[in-house]
């Protein structure tokens, strides 16, 4: 691996697990709903534009959040099923959903990056 290769990959890991509070969403015990996530590559946003199978917004969010959604240890938080994909559109605000794609996908400042 060059230099440059070798610089780009570093940053990237340093941008890694980051986290959301979802405003207004709290859980069953009470707590607040944390959404933690690492930025997503090329190679993921392929993935997700392919899975929307479309170029409507509201379809890439919510793949976004499907596929990029993380829970404290790293485990993706939603499966990709008919089930999750109905609940997340059906009742779930597309604001909310908005909220937590933009989170992800925003460039982030170096005090809310995860491993700074």
């Amino acid at each position: 691996m060059n230099d440059n290769l070798g610089a780009l990959t570093a940053h990237y890991d340093r941008l890694r697990s980051q986290k959301f509070t979802v405003p207004g969403v709290t859980k069953s015990d009470g707590k607040p709903l944390v959404v933690y996530f690492d930025p997503p590559t090329n190679a993921q946003g392929q993935q997700i534009r392919q899975r929307a199978g479309t170029t409507d917004e509201s379809k890439i969010t919510l793949y976004t959040v499907i596929y990029l959604a993380k829970d404290e240890n790293g485990k993706r938080m939603f499966e990709d099923d008919a089930a999750t994909v109905q609940a997340l559109t059906e009742n779930v605000p597309g604001r909310t959903l908005a909220q937590i794609a933009g989170a992800i996908m925003r460039f982030s400042s170096e005090a809310d990056l995860g491993n700074s």
